[in-house]
């Protein structure tokens, strides 16, 4: 379930630094004209949609500027650029320094889960240190869910709202990624139910999952209905459906109908809206 949005991202350029003189003592600011322009080095390669360029400028900002008030923004901010290359190890990588700068970034717990969740197989020799480091970031991302009546740095207030419905259907949804690799098919089906729900608009993928769960756990019908749900959401990904068409006729079969489709791979999934680059920045007065 990816969140990020061209529109969270113009929303925070235009928000996060405008006048100094009027933004609380909470919001961060650059100490210099150097850190400025350094800054507007990562805000340029953010606003080009190139990962590699910002990251780069971001570990720049981080080495030169050790004191910066953009660190946890900006570890946040490689982490979700690393995760937009497929650079599975850099996204962890990034994401663990950011809860550690952080310990009460909620973005950065969701992506963990997420991510290590998605990657996380039956036959790999770490999979339960890989499983259980899954529930305790999705499990610490709810606590913090449950409490955070304001918007975390970067997000726009008035998306605050779906974006915590989101953020929460994500945590729930790598819970339910875990106990599907686990066999706890009871366990998957309530969690990635909850994640259907939570989230502030149907996601055809959390379905396409459910569907492999309710398989598990030899409901077919629902397996079946639940895939039906995929098949007809238009704008549902190709992976999405093609996966869900092929939970549809393992159902099928199963039941004893005809079918013929193997199992695959469960569909890519996707991580909440992180910070993009800092917005037009100018030196502290």
């Amino acid at each position: 379930m990816k969140l990020r949005s061209a529109a969270y991202a113009t929303a925070f350029f235009a928000t996060v630094i405008p006048v100094f003189a009027q933004q609380p003592a909470s919001v961060p600011k650059p100490k210099s004209q150097k850190e400025v322009q350094a800054l507007q080095k990562v805000q340029a390669a953010a606003q080009q949609n190139n990962p590699d360029a910002e990251v780069q400028a971001i570990n720049e900002v981080l080495e030169q500027f050790q004191d910066t008030e953009y660190k946890n923004m900006l570890l946040t901010m490689a982490m979700d650029a690393e995760a937009r290359k497929g650079d599975y190890e850099q996204t962890i990588v990034y994401g663990e320094r950011a809860v550690q700068a952080d310990p009460t970034n909620i973005q950065a717990y969701d992506t963990l889960a997420q991510d290590i969740a998605q990657h996380t197989r039956d036959t790999d020799l770490d999979k339960d240190k890989s499983l259980q480091k899954v529930k305790d970031y999705a499990n610490k991302a709810l606590d913090l869910l449950k409490n955070a009546a304001t918007a975390p740095a970067g997000i726009p207030a008035e998306q605050w709202p779906d974006v915590k419905k989101d953020m929460t259907a994500q945590a729930h949804e790598a819970l339910g990624m875990a106990a599907v690799v686990e066999k706890k098919y009871p366990e998957a089906i309530t969690n990635l139910k909850t994640a259907s729900e939570e989230g502030s608009k149907p996601n055809p993928v959390t379905y396409a999952r459910l569907s492999q769960a309710y398989n598990g756990a030899k409901q077919y019908d629902n397996a079946i209905a639940t895939a039906d749900k995929v098949l007809a959401t238009a704008d549902a990904p190709a992976a999405a459906k093609q996966f869900a068409q092929q939970q549809k006729d393992m159902a099928t079969k199963l039941k004893g109908g005809a079918a013929t489709t193997p199992a695959p791979a469960a569909p890519a999934t996707s991580t909440t809206p992180t910070p993009s680059a800092p917005g037009p920045v100018q030196p502290a007065k």
